[in-house]
């Protein structure tokens, strides 16, 4: 695939503090399989349209302090490989555990409703991506509410039932 057949893709400057990451790390596809798949959305800039990407620590709440680099990549040759022309040549990225255990971290901090609107399986259907999962979302039990944890273990119970 030569440089011309490729789609625009505008991106912010990205670090490993400041990441893709959420529902738009999600959509980067994974070799592993997981994530979502409305790529197309979301990275594929047309004359009318730029697609919003959601950066931590700026359209979200920071996990670096808890997580710190785990998870970020530089994810400029996924996008290249998925038909995009990024306009920074690195893209720092979460893989879909981080951007996951991110929204969901994010989500409980502004009191969102993650039992009814957060559904691993869409992302991370198989009993080994969940614990990978889960592994991480552990991190937060210290920086969290009591109140806000219990909801974060009452959400792992609910999306473990098959």
């Amino acid at each position: 695939m030569s440089i011309k057949s490729l789609s625009k893709c505008t991106v912010p400057e990205t670090s490993k503090e400041y990441y893709l990451t959420a529902i738009t790390a999600l959509n980067i596809f994974s070799e592993e399989g997981t994530g979502d798949w409305h790529f197309v959305s979301k990275f594929i800039d047309t004359p009318d349209f730029i697609p919003r990407k959601t950066v931590a620590g700026i359209d979200t709440c920071s996990t670096n302090e808890i997580l710190g680099d785990t998870g970020i990549f530089d994810a400029y040759s996924a996008l290249i490989k998925a038909g995009v022309q990024p306009t920074t040549n690195q893209v720092y990225a979460a893989d879909h555990y981080r951007a996951t255990a991110d929204l969901l971290f994010d989500s409980i901090k502004k009191g969102y409703d993650i039992e009814r609107s957060i559904f691993l399986d869409d992302w991370l259907p198989e009993p080994q991506e969940k614990e990978r999962l889960f592994s991480l979302t552990d991190q937060f039990r210290d920086v969290l509410t009591k109140k806000e944890y219990q909801r974060l273990e009452l959400w792992k119970t609910i999306n473990c039932k098959g």
